[in-house]
């Protein structure tokens, strides 16, 4: 009895470590579409969690000096798998309200509201399930050892699999509620073997269960909306002030392709036709690598001009997205990888390579540096052309990472003419036209040029692999984008 009592404590070590890991990975995706996926998100989601369990290995080492007992082991992992399955629901309830709040307030608020008191619950687990099994001094250290180190295997094997398989295939709702009933049954178990079940019980158990009823949130207005581990992806069409109708495509409420739903080679942004002219105007070859795919205007006008493409896109589900309803040909060859990833594993080469990669509001960071600029080098042909489209800020604060990416340009012996959209900085784009050689226009240059000698690059930084600062000194220009983008989208899916 005592051997078998051992093992299902172990199992539910192994149980908890995982739901620990699955409330943490999916809290994040949560809150991705209101409030983006920058460090600030990041650190808040992390120190929230290790406030959690440490609040939680304190309360349970304070439960166990006053009883030791099977019931409340069996209590916590109850309610614990009761918050987890109806976290949806809580955030369906809250993200209304905090998205009013500033970014790093409405994170940690929101935070607070369903991530704190679920890891907390699994936090106070494993000193009671430590007190449970050691019924001598000399064996705590064992004990100790080896429910830690079952329920951080929980948590590994839940990562990957949370990571890798569920989040992508079932999204946020399915697999939170997934891993609640999992707790919770284990939970039964224990209350079953020791003899612990009552009505109580039974109620909390039915309540879970049937939670799912509740927590599915279908977005006004949105013909396809897609979770996963990348975060939230909606489809939508959406009448403009101009009376069109334009179809969109939005990663974390962050749009990505504002396609005409009339004429689908059209943009509702005019960076894509300026994009066009200056690439024709400075390019020399028509073989084309495309970074990042989005709902595929870029790729449309790159073939309407003759260009060969290749198109990297890290995320399956757009290049799913972008045939089923952008009008992308089906027989388009998608290459689903890493961007930097390819650069430096591919053998060919290219004429033209395109940055058009943005997570939501983040730009890929790792192919921002020095080195990673160095590997473009190599996969440019003589007279190849690299272009970058960046955030539309070049002065002030919010422009030093424009800067500084002109800077580690520059050092990567790139010849570099900065061309803006129009409108004003935080309304347009930059685009980096980086020759491998020296840049000689074709035809009149009729866009917006930002010379060298208007810059003021006494605070850029040169952009590295070892140091990369680039995600820390673009945060102001991105939370500008995120909070511009929550007042179009966001609030209005909200209300």
């Amino acid at each position: 009895m005592k051997k078998n009592l051992s093992i299902l404590l172990f199992f539910l070590a192994f149980v908890e470590g995982g739901a620990v890991m699955c409330v943490e990975l999916c809290s994040a995706k949560i809150l991705s579409p209101y409030f983006g996926t920058s460090i600030y998100v990041w650190a808040a989601v992390l120190g929230i969690t290790l406030t959690a369990l440490t609040t939680g290995y304190y309360f349970g080492g304070y439960l166990s000096s006053k009883k030791s007992d099977t019931k409340v082991v069996a209590w916590l992992m109850l309610i614990g798998g009761l918050l987890l399955a109806v976290t949806p629901i809580i955030s369906n309830f809250i993200l209304p309200i905090t998205i009013n709040f500033s970014l790093i307030t409405g994170t940690i608020v929101s935070l607070m509201c369903f991530l704190f008191l679920p890891l907390m619950l699994f936090g106070a687990v494993s000193p009671m399930l430590i007190n449970l099994l050691t019924s001598q001094a000399k064996e705590s250290g064992k004990n100790s050892g080896t429910v830690y180190a079952v329920s951080t295997l929980g948590g590994i094997f839940s990562t990957f699999l949370v990571g890798f398989y569920l989040l992508p295939t079932y999204g946020i709702t399915n697999t939170l509620y997934a891993y609640g009933v999992l707790v919770i049954l284990t939970a039964v178990i224990l209350f079953i073997f020791s003899k612990n079940v009552d009505v109580k019980v039974v109620i909390v158990t039915l309540f879970a269960l049937i939670s799912f009823n509740f927590s599915t949130h279908k977005t006004p207005g949105v013909i396809v909306e897609s979770e996963g581990i990348l975060g939230n992806i909606k489809v939508m069409d959406r009448q403009y002030p101009n009376g069109k109708v334009y179809r969109e495509l939005m990663v974390n409420n962050i749009s990505q392709t504002i396609m005409d739903r009339n004429n689908p080679n059209e943009s509702l942004w005019n960076y894509v036709d300026v994009l066009m002219y200056n690439i024709n105007n400075y390019s020399n070859g028509k073989k084309a690598l495309l970074l990042g795919m989005g709902g595929g205007t870029v790729y449309k006008q790159l073939i309407n001009n003759g260009y060969d493409v290749d198109i990297v896109e890290i995320d399956a589900r757009i290049e799913k997205l972008a045939k089923e309803y952008f009008y992308i040909d089906k027989a388009v060859e998608v290459i689903i990888d890493d961007a930097r990833h390819y650069i430096r594993t591919t053998d060919k080469k290219y004429d033209v390579i395109i940055y058009d990669l943005y997570h939501s509001e983040t730009p890929p960071v790792h192919l921002m540096t020095k080195e990673a600029f160095a590997d473009i080098q190599h996969q440019l042909t003589d007279n190849g052309l690299l272009v970058v489209n960046f955030y539309g800020f070049i002065s002030g604060s919010k422009g030093r990472a424009a800067r500084s990416l002109y800077t580690t340009l520059k050092h990567t012996a790139f010849d570099v003419h900065l061309i803006a959209t129009d409108g004003e900085e935080h309304q347009r784009n930059l685009l980096f036209m980086c020759g491998k050689n020296e840049l000689k226009a074709k035809q009149q240059i009729i866009h917006k040029m930002i010379y060298e000698m208007d810059m003021n690059f006494d605070d850029a930084l040169l952009l590295t692999d070892d140091k990369p600062v680039l995600e820390h000194i673009y945060l102001e220009a991105a939370l500008q984008w995120r909070k511009d983008y929550n007042e179009l989208n966001a609030k209005n899916f909200l209300r």
